[in-house]
This record gives C-alpha cells, sequence and structure tokens, in this order.
C-alpha cells in the first residue's frame, strides 16, 4: 500500500489532468438510474398496498351497514306483536283508502266550495301516513308501547280525514 501511494504521490500531476475512461460516467448513471426505479417500484407498492387497504376498508364497512339493516328488518318481523302490527297496519290503510274514497267521489260529484283544498290535505294527510310507515314504524319497539304509538297515529288520520268527509257533507247541504 506504501508503494501505491509513493505512486500517487509522485505522479499527482498525471492524475489530475486525465479524464476518466469512456463510458465512466454511463455506469454510474446506470446505478443511480437502477436505485431509483427500485424507489418507484417501492413506491407503487406502497400506493397500490395503500389504496387497496382503503377499499378494504370501505367493503367491510358496506357489509356491515348492510348487516345492520338486515338485524333490524329482522328484529322487525320476529318480534311477538308483529302480527298484530301488519293487521292493524292493513285495517287502518283499509280505514283511510275508504275515506279518501268518498272525499274523491264528493269532490268530483258536486262542486263543493273549498272542495280542492280539502282534497289536497287528504293528499297531505296520506303522504303523512306513508312517511309514518316508511320512517317511524320500522324503530318502534315491537310491544304494547309501539302498538299504541301506531294506533294514535293511524287513529288521528282517520279522525282527520273524516273531519274533512263532514265539512264536504256539510258544504253540500
Amino acid at each position: 500500500m506504501d508503494k501505491l501511494k509513493h505512486f500517487i504521490d509522485t505522479h499527482r500531476e498525471a492524475f489530475e489532468d486525465d479524464l476518466p475512461p469512456m463510458g465512466h460516467f454511463g455506469r454510474f448513471d446506470k446505478r443511480l438510474s437502477v436505485s431509483s426505479r427500485k424507489q418507484i417500484r417501492w413506491i407503487n407498492v406502497l400506493a397500490v398496498a395503500a389504496v387497496a387497504v382503503v377499499t378494504l376498508f370501505v367493503f367491510i364497512r358496506i357489509v356491515n351497514e348492510i348487516k345492520d339493516v338486515s338485524v333490524q328488518q329482522t328484529k322487525m318481523y320476529t318480534c311477538e306483536t308483529q302480527m298484530e302490527i301488519e293487521e292493524l297496519k292493513v285495517y287502518y290503510n283499509m280505514q283511510l283508502a275508504e275515506v279518501c274514497a268518498q272525499i274523491r267521489v264528493l269532490y268530483k260529484s258536486e262542486q263543493v266550495p273549498g272542495g280542492l283544498e280539502l282534497l289536497e290535505e287528504t293528499k297531505k294527510v296520506l303522504k303523512s301516513s306513508h312517511e309514518f310507515e316508511d320512517a317511524v314504524l320500522p324503530t318502534l319497539p315491537c310491544s304494547d308501547a309501539g302498538l299504541f304509538a301506531m294506533n294514535q297515529h293511524y287513529s288521528n288520520s282517520l279522525e282527520s280525514l273524516q273531519i274533512m268527509l263532514k265539512q264536504m257533507e256539510k258544504a253540500i247541504q
């Protein structure tokens, strides 16, 4: 090693003036590009893994929400009083439809003052009843308290429609 050091020290000027051999810088560029390709490949792998994790998270969340909805629907249809709830719902819907049909017949057959407004209010009561069935009824407890709340809602709706029918009948006489 001492001989090499002595040779370099004595011939230093020759080493400083010489250019590196042809292709020397190309080999370094090649080595640098290989390492940067590895970095890019690694970054791509990490990006794909991140996308996969996010996709998996979203998928699991959707599956859990679907399960929650099905469990809620199962609870709604498996309670003890479910048969009573369904029968009560059918009964009141038939009653509401009957009163609405009578209101429509009066409206079409006779020109009742304010009949159009009463017909519009009838539609609002029916819409409210449908919204109750869609939004509130599934959340009611499967118990006597749930039946009571359902009965109250439908009784009030039916009473409102009967009051409107009586108003139309009074206007005709």
